[in-house]
C-alpha cells in the first residue's frame, strides 16, 4: 500500500510514499500543511485523529467531532511530565519526594491530598516544606483543570478523519488528552494516523511535556500495528530531536526566517551543490514542497483531495498559477431547482461571500465570549476545590474559653 502525494515539479510524475510515521513543516496559512495532511489521509484510507488547540481554528473544518478523551494517571513518570509541563522547567530537587508521593497512588487527587496532609502536620522544614509547597502549588492548578473538564473514558474513532476539539482547554490539559489518546491508540487499535498540531508545544526541547514519551514508544512501535504519528510543525526550532531521528518522510515547504531555512536545508541529504538554495526555499508557493524520504529527494505539488489530477499536473508542469486555485467553500456552492417537467431548467445562483464573511466574525465573537466564561469558570472551579480542600481545625480550648466569657456572671 502507498499513498499519492502530488505531482514532481518539471516533469509531472506522480509521486507516492508508504504509510509512515512523517512531519509537514511551513509557515501556517501560507505552505499548505493542513491541506498536505489532509489530502494524505483521505487517499490513505486511514483512520485518523486531528486535534484542533486553538480557537477559532479553521483547519480541518471536514470530518467528525468526537469527544474528548483522557484516562487518569497517577504514576512518577506521568506526574513528573505534568508538573514539567505546567511549571515549564525541569524538576530537580522535587523528584524523589515525588516519587515518593506517587508510590501506591491511585489518582492525582490521592497525592494532592498526601502533600496536604505532610504540610498540614508541622514536621516539614526548611528545603522539604518549599518542595512540598511548590508541589501543592502546581497540584492545585492542574487538578481543577481535569476535574471539571467532563472528558470521556472511552476513546469513539470512526472512519476517516476524527476531531477532537481542545479549544476550551489550556496547554495543560491538552497536552494530557493528547498524551491519553495516543498511548490509548498505541496499545488497542490499528490502522490510525495520529496527527500532533504545534509541535514545539506538545514536543518541547527544553522541557518535559505528558507526550514526549508516548511519541517516542508511538514511533518505535506503532507502524506494526499501521499505527502512524504525522508530525504538524510550523517549524524546528524548539521541537525535541529524539522522536524527529526517528521520522522518514520529510514534507519541507515554505519558510521566510533565514534559521528555519538553513534547518530545512539540513534535512535534504543531497551533496551542497545540489540542494535548492536559501531562496528557493523562501519563495516557495502554496502546495509546493520538497520531499525527502528513503527513495530520495523530490521537489513537488501536493494535490489537494479536492484538485482534479488534470489541474494538479497543469500546476506541476507550470501552465497554471497555483495561486489561481481556490478551495471550494462547501459541497453545494449553490442550488439547482428545476421546474416541471416539459419546461426548462432554471439554475439559480447567489453570492453567499458576505454571509460566509458575517459568520466568520459572529464565530470569532462566539468562540471570545465561551473563552471568558471558561476563564471565569475556571477561576471558580479552583476556589471551589481550594475550599474543599482546606482543613478546618478547632481548637477546643479556646472556644470553651470564648463561649466562658460570653456567659454572664451573677453575684450574691
Amino acid at each position: 500500500m502507498n499513498i499519492k502525494l502530488g505531482y514532481e515539479i518539471g516533469t509531472a510524475e506522480e509521486i507516492r510514499i508508504n504509510p509512515s510515521h512523517l512531519i509537514v513543516t511551513g509557515i501556517t496559512q501560507l505552505s499548505g500543511k493542513t491541506t498536505t495532511l489532509e489530502a494524505l489521509i483521505k487517499r490513505s484510507g486511514l483512520k485518523a485523529v486531528i486535534f484542533k488547540t486553538k480557537i477559532g481554528e479553521k483547519s480541518f473544518i471536514e470530518g467528525i467531532e468526537i469527544a474528548p478523551f483522557f484516562r487518569d494517571r497517577s504514576d512518577y513518570e506521568f506526574v513528573k511530565s505534568l508538573i514539567e509541563a505546567y511549571a515549564k522547567e525541569k524538576l530537580f530537587l522535587e523528584k524523589g519526594t515525588l516519587m515518593r508521593l506517587c508510590k501506591g497512588s491511585t489518582s492525582l487527587i490521592e497525592i494532592k491530598k498526601r502533600v496536604d496532609e505532610e504540610l498540614t502536620s508541622g514536621k516539614l522544614r526548611g528545603l522539604k516544606e518549599e518542595i512540598h509547597t511548590r508541589l501543592q502549588h502546581y497540584l492545585e492548578n492542574l487538578i481543577p483543570q481535569i476535574q471539571y473538564a467532563h472528558l470521556s473514558k472511552t476513546l469513539d474513532i470512526r472512519e476517516g478523519i476524527n476531531i477532537m476539539n481542545l479549544e476550551r482547554f489550556n496547554e495543560e490539559a491538552q497536552s494530557l488528552i493528547i498524551k491519553s489518546v495516543a498511548d490509548e491508540v498505541l496499545k488497542t487499535l490499528k490502522g490510525v494516523i495520529i496527527v500532533i498540531p504545534e509541535a514545539w508545544k506538545f514536543l518541547p526541547q527544553k522541557y518535559n511535556n505528558p507526550c514526549k514519551r508516548v511519541v517516542e514508544s508511538f514511533i518505535r512501535q506503532g507502524a506494526t500495528n499501521q499505527n502512524f504519528i504525522w508530525i504538524d510543525s510550523q517549524d524546528m526550532a524548539g521541537v525535541d530531536k529524539i522522536p524527529l531521528k526517528q521520522i522518514s518522510i520529510w514534507i519541507l515547504g515554505y519558510q521566510s526566517e533565514r534559521n528555519e531555512v538553513k534547518h530545512t536545508l539540513d534535512q535534504i541529504p543531497l551533496a551542497k551543490k545540489l540542494k535548492p538554495s536559501e531562496e528557493e526555499i523562501m519563495t516557495l508557493k502554496k502546495g509546493h514542497f520538497y520531499l525527502s524520504c528513503y527513495e530520495g529527494v523530490y521537489s513537488i505539488y501536493v494535490q489537494p483531495s479536492w484538485l482534479s489530477d488534470e489541474d494538479a499536473i497543469k500546476i506541476a508542469k507550470g501552465k497554471l498559477d497555483v495561486d489561481k486555485i481556490e478551495a471550494p467553500n462547501n459541497l453545494t456552492p449553490y442550488s439547482r431547482p428545476t421546474q416541471d417537467k416539459g419546461q426548462d431548467r432554471v439554475e439559480i445562483r447567489f453570492d453567499d461571500s458576505k454571509i460566509r464573511k458575517d459568520l466568520i466574525e459572529l464565530r470569532q465573537d462566539f468562540f471570545n465570549k465561551i473563552q471568558e466564561l471558561q476563564n471565569f469558570e475556571q477561576k471558580l472551579a479552583e476556589q471551589i476545590y481550594n475550599l474543599k480542600s482546606q482543613a478546618h481545625n478547632i481548637n477546643e480550648d479556646e472556644l470553651i474559653s470564648r463561649i466562658l466569657q460570653k456567659i454572664p456572671t451573677f453575684s450574691n
